[in-house]
């Protein structure tokens, strides 16, 4: 558990930093349709997630913009 929690944490690290940079006017690497895509597709993980989850038989209890409860 331990070692799949820590590279989940770094790789949410690395793509919220990637989506400020991309996001935020000021920056250099401004681009506010990748920014876009890094949001639809977290989106689009969360929804396939959810119907992995529930085709496995478990209850979602509450979901967020980056999560699931079961």
């Amino acid at each position: 558990y331990e070692s799949l929690n820590s590279k989940q944490k770094a790789i949410k690290l690395y793509m919220n930093s990637f989506y400020g940079v991309t996001g935020r006017s000021g920056s250099p690497f401004y681009i506010l349709e990748l920014a876009g895509g890094v949001t639809s597709a977290g989106q689009e993980i969360i929804k396939r997630v959810a119907e992995y989850v529930r085709k496995k038989g478990f209850r979602i209890k509450y979901g967020d913009t980056d999560s699931l409860y079961l």
